[in-house]
């Protein structure tokens, strides 16, 4: 019986939007990875904050991406040595965004002088607590490939933006929930197809090719529209993120995160010949 790996966005999808509440769904995630099936996070989180959510919720072994795709880590204790991937502690790391946090925060210096925005990095921790509800902002600060900033400038003003990132540095931005992001070319389905060959490679086919993908907002459409089961959670302003035409197996949460996210597992898990737990 083949298992399923089950990627994942975290804020507004896993985690509660505003408080970060995981809820019951740690229960749940035990049922999944009892019967050998991965949970494998597709965030747009860092390093450092994914580090400790792993551990609450028992997925230490599991592989992860962050910053929306840029950086990819695979347990040694479960994954060979990957080709392309350096020693990082207890992981094998792959590095998809050429470009470093600190490439990117001298090109936005030098873009501030013709754009209105702000650098998350830059703000103040009690300002970022206003915008995130996080007590503590230092982790999402702690970013290896990329950067995050607060557009204040107009829309025709953000084409140009964009025009030059691609450009100037072949960048691309990225729409959060809450941040633009600025990195190398990456996204979550880059990040999704490589962890599932990665998978194939090293595990052959001990794992079924009919992917699930969960997610709430524009950063998770590239990943939602490449899985086989497209899970998509309620978010606060009710408007769904919108998949390609001919995207099949869409499923709909009628509940916010983190219950949306249990929801929509147990209602595909119903309809699935091969049970996910």
């Amino acid at each position: 019986m083949k298992r399923y790996l089950i990627f994942t966005d975290l804020d507004g999808t896993l985690l509660n939007h505003e408080n970060y509440s995981y809820g019951n769904n740690k229960k749940l995630i035990s049922s999944i990875i009892s019967k050998q099936n991965e949970i494998i996070f597709n965030t747009s989180k860092t390093f450092s904050e994914c580090k400790y959510l792993l551990k609450e919720l028992n997925l230490i072994n599991m592989p992860f991406s962050t910053e929306n795709g840029a950086v990819l880590y695979f347990p040694k204790n479960r994954f060979k040595k990957i080709k392309n991937s350096s020693d990082f502690g207890i992981y094998w790391k792959i590095r998809i965004a050429k470009l470093s946090s600190k490439s990117w925060y001298t090109f936005l210096l030098n873009k501030q002088k013709i754009y209105k925005f702000l650098i998350a990095k830059d703000l103040p921790s009690n300002v970022l607590k206003k915008y995130t509800n996080l007590m503590n902002t230092s982790k999402m600060l702690n970013r290896e490939a990329s950067q995050i900033i607060l557009w204040e400038d107009s829309p025709l003003n953000l084409k140009k933006f964009k025009n030059d990132l691609k450009s100037v540095k072949n960048g691309v931005l990225i729409q959060g929930s809450r941040f633009m992001q600025i990195s190398s070319i990456c996204n979550k389905r880059i990040a999704k197809k490589l962890i599932s060959h990665i998978y194939d490679i090293q595990f052959h086919d001990t794992y079924s090719k009919n992917t699930i993908a969960l997610g709430d907002s524009k950063n998770d459409i590239d990943m939602l529209n490449s899985a086989k089961y497209a899970c998509l959670i309620k978010n606060p302003s009710g408007v769904f993120p919108k998949l390609r035409s001919n995207k099949k197996n869409i499923y709909k949460s009628s509940m916010l995160a983190p219950n949306g996210w249990s929801q929509l597992i147990i209602k595909l898990n119903k309809t699935l010949e091969v049970k996910i737990f």
